[in-house]
């Protein structure tokens, strides 16, 4: 019996070990209806990544989009390239593999 219970907790954490890392799009540069146009493939994510989509614009002007992995820290953020720069990057995320392939012109969290 001992060894039965040992057999099934070492398989547990052999399970929670292995369990695959994130799997999302990659896309340098992606305009809407165009597509992809540097970059086109799938990645897997680091620990502690999930999926992004990242919307550059110029002031209320989109510019491109991106696709691949991000810190979960930068989800739903906006960040600006520079202190004098109107160019800014918008983070929205998923965390399901592919879950970042499509999305709508204007993606949410």
């Amino acid at each position: 019996m001992t060894m039965k219970v040992l057999f099934m907790g070492l398989t547990l954490v052999l399970c929670i070990g292995v369990v695959e890392a994130l799997q999302c799009k990659v896309c340098k540069y992606k305009l809407p209806l165009l597509g992809c146009f540097r970059g086109a493939n799938e990645t897997t994510c680091e620990r502690r990544e999930k999926c992004a989509i990242i919307k550059t614009s110029l002031g209320k002007v989109t510019l491109y989009y991106q696709q691949g992995c991000t810190s979960a820290m930068n989800c739903g953020r906006e960040r600006a390239a520079d202190a004098e720069s109107r160019l800014t990057s918008h983070y929205s995320c998923c965390e399901t593999d592919l879950c970042n392939e499509e999305w709508d012109e204007d993606p949410t969290d």
